[in-house]
């Protein structure tokens, strides 16, 4: 397989730099340029895999580091023995003669000391004054050494190696004569650090195995933890794009909640299809039948002979032209309320704020009729309400309550607004001096595409999906006017977040 790197770094860099000066940035060459680079993505079993290799890593050194000075100890002590014995034995054939303290080396010793046939041994044998009796005279001593009777161990640098020494002294008396009398024998280190070596690595090749044993057991256990999300992968990619089903898997607790969010989404995108779908289809139907019957009336007109029929065809035709970019209007609207619920989250403001500035707008917007707009609020004039709020959506749904008064009300028209809060929540009423709308029809005027006239049906339907979008509860009621009265009832937000 050919590698996606096809050039080198610095090579890569200088094309982009050369091209980018050019006209069009080299004909489409830049951009291939720049997304020229491998993406990699993190393997989570590689993650894991690899936190576990660490960890048994750090636990390997540590224990490694304990079992070098636990062999060396071990090495020492065994040696150590062997030393303790030769001076004993030596000082055991130490005795006080006439002349003064004579000295016998039992073979016995020489044994001991022997064990060890890659070491040298060096020993001495002298009297608390420092007189040699036998052996070495220059071996070292410890700093402020006093004579005992138990084994004093220490490690130097001596003749060019590396030696333990051992000093042990004995107190001899009698025949006049007292004193002690002290065998000193050092053994190079070959032999105990051999011995030390040997324990480690047979320790550490021990720890090594049960460290792949142990990460073998590790990887089927990721494996095995990881099997639900793979199974959860195979699922999503072999079905087809059509397919909304739920994913049918017993996952554990850890992954449920994933498989829940996956579902929730899935059944979220079927639900949003399924109306994108639905409204499609009444878009095409409603915008069909509204385009259909205003080319009729055109055809009708240019076929009138009479020219006082062709007017009132032409007159048909443009009221039939109003209906239809009113339509349209609506269901733009309608759609652009339906997308932002599901991309654009709602903002926390000030209720009153948003409801003036909006209100203030439709008053611009609608200065032509002859309408009398009123606002009122009914809240305190330092009390700050706060909701979570859409305010293009609540600008939709004021507009298509003024639409609709307009529209099925007659002259002078009159439209007033009262906000209000009770307990928790704010309540936004719309009133009208329209025709209004018999109590039997209210939840029929709520659906789409549902009139009792000429209209759309969508007007009361916007208002509608602006409520479900802000989980605000709609009423339909008659206004002191005769007309229409429409209470949205938002819940307030308290505190700071939402």
């Amino acid at each position: 397989m050919r590698s996606s790197k096809w050039l080198p770094d610095y090579a890569r860099n200088w094309l982009v730099g050369r091209l980018s000066s050019r006209p069009f940035g080299g004909l489409g060459i830049l951009p291939i340029l720049r997304m020229n680079k491998r993406v990699g993505h993190h393997s989570l079993r590689q993650r894991l895999l690899t936190s576990m290799a660490v960890g048994f890593a750090i636990i390997l050194v540590s224990i490694a580091i304990g079992i070098w000075s636990y062999a060396r100890d071990a090495a020492n002590h065994s040696y150590d023995r062997l030393l303790s014995g030769a001076a004993f034995a030596i000082l055991e054939r130490t005795l006080v003669t006439p002349t003064g303290p004579s000295v016998e080396i039992p073979y016995s010793a020489l044994e001991l000391i022997g064990l060890a046939e890659s070491d040298r041994v060096f020993y001495r044998i002298f009297t608390a004054n420092g007189e040699t009796l036998t052996g070495s005279e220059n071996l070292p001593l410890p700093e402020h050494y006093n004579p005992t009777d138990q084994p004093v161990f220490f490690d130097t640098h001596y003749s060019g190696e590396d030696v333990r020494f051992l000093l042990q002294g004995r107190f001899l008396a009698g025949a006049g004569y007292g004193d002690w009398v002290v065998v000193q024998i050092g053994q190079t280190r070959i032999a105990r650090d051999a011995f030390a070596r040997e324990m480690m690595i047979n320790a550490i090749a021990l720890l090594l195995l049960v460290t792949v044993i142990g990460l073998g057991f590790v990887w089927f256990g990721i494996n095995r933890a990881l099997s639900p999300l793979i199974g959860i992968e195979r699922q999503l990619r072999h079905r087809e794009p059509t397919d909304f089903s739920p994913i049918v898997i017993t996952p554990p607790r850890e992954v449920a909640s994933l498989t829940r969010s996956i579902n929730g989404l899935i059944l979220r995108h079927k639900k949003s299809l399924d109306n994108a779908q639905a409204f499609i289809a009444d878009v095409a139907h409603q915008t069909r039948t509204s385009l259909g019957a205003l080319q009729g009336l055109l055809e009708s007109a240019s076929r009138q002979a009479d020219v006082k029929q062709q007017q009132v065809r032409i007159a048909q035709a443009e009221e039939q032209t109003e209906r239809t970019i009113r339509l349209t209007n609506q269901l733009l609207s309608h759609a652009m309320i339906i997308h932002r619920a599901d991309n654009k989250p709602l903002e926390r403001k000030v209720f009153i704020d948003v409801v003036r500035t909006v209100f203030a707008e439709i008053i611009r917007d609608y200065l032509k009729y002859d309408t009398d707009f009123s606002i009122d609020s009914e809240l305190d004039g330092d009390e700050e309400t706060f909701v979570m709020i859409d305010e293009i959506g609540i600008r939709e749904a004021l507009r298509n309550l003024v639409d609709n008064t307009i529209k099925h009300g007659k002259a002078p028209h009159k439209i007033s607004i009262l906000v209000r809060k009770t307990g928790g929540k704010c309540l936004l009423i719309v009133d009208d001096n329209g025709p209004g709308i018999n109590e039997q029809m209210y939840a029929t005027v709520l659906e789409r595409f549902s009139s009792m006239s000429s209209g759309s049906g969508l007007g009361l339907s916007i208002v509608s999906a602006v409520a479900d979008r802000h989980h605000a509860e709609l009423r339909l009621g008659q206004s002191p006017e005769g007309g229409l009265r429409v209470e949205m009832v938002f819940p307030v937000v308290e505190g700071e977040q939402a």
